[in-house]
């Protein structure tokens, strides 16, 4: 009896086997997680695309000597260009770099100029400018008569100028799914980068 208990004590090379597959599938399993759900990753893709749609938009302003504008909302934004025939913003409408975007679900903009917050207004949708008839800028009768306080049109919040420069800003993208932050800083010499303020706290 004793000889038959000694040689049924101890694990087979099989069940050792079968821990360390099982060991090996948790850890797997945990590495996983840990990339998942360490960093928001729709996160990062909206401020990286958002950080490269800037830099493009500062090239190509510096190139074609026109003013670019950015206008936001707190669920996405579009691009505007500075018509100075008509002095005053128009859209973008057949560049496709500058085509209005929507943020994913649950992710949100909070835009600060000047250390100041912004109230970020819902976007309309913009058509381009067209003047009116010269007839109707003179002064006959019924013609329309030119007003200091005309609506000047959509405004951007943020201006990338033809010279490379930028109205200084500060743009943080939330995440309501897992509770991140990422920050698109704007310098005035236009330079744009993208951070994550929490991470010291990681």
């Amino acid at each position: 009896m004793p000889a038959a208990r000694a040689a049924n004590s101890g694990f087979t090379l099989l069940e050792i086997l079968v821990v360390v597959v099982i060991i090996g599938i948790i850890t797997t399993m945990a590495v996983i997680s840990v990339n998942v759900l360490g960093r928001d990753r729709q996160l990062d893709e909206e401020a990286a695309r958002l950080q490269a749609v800037l830099l493009q938009v500062r090239d190509d302003a510096m190139l074609e000597g026109r003013d670019v504008g950015l206008r936001l909302d707190a669920h996405g934004y579009d691009f505007l260009r500075y018509d100075t025939r008509y002095e005053r913003w128009q859209p973008a409408m057949s560049d496709m770099l500058l085509r209005e975007r929507t943020l994913p679900d649950g992710i949100e903009a909070r835009l600060t100029l000047e250390s100041r917050p912004v109230q970020l207004e819902t976007r309309t949708p913009v058509t381009p400018y067209v003047p009116p008839p010269p007839d109707q800028l003179g002064g006959g009768l019924g013609a329309a008569m030119p007003d200091e306080e005309e609506d000047k049109g959509p405004q951007p919040q943020i201006v990338v100028q033809s010279s490379g420069d930028l109205v200084p800003f500060e743009l943080l993208l939330t995440s309501s799914s897992s509770d991140e932050r990422r920050m698109i800083t704007g310098t005035l010499e236009g330079k744009i980068d993208v951070s994550d303020p929490d991470a010291e706290r990681r």
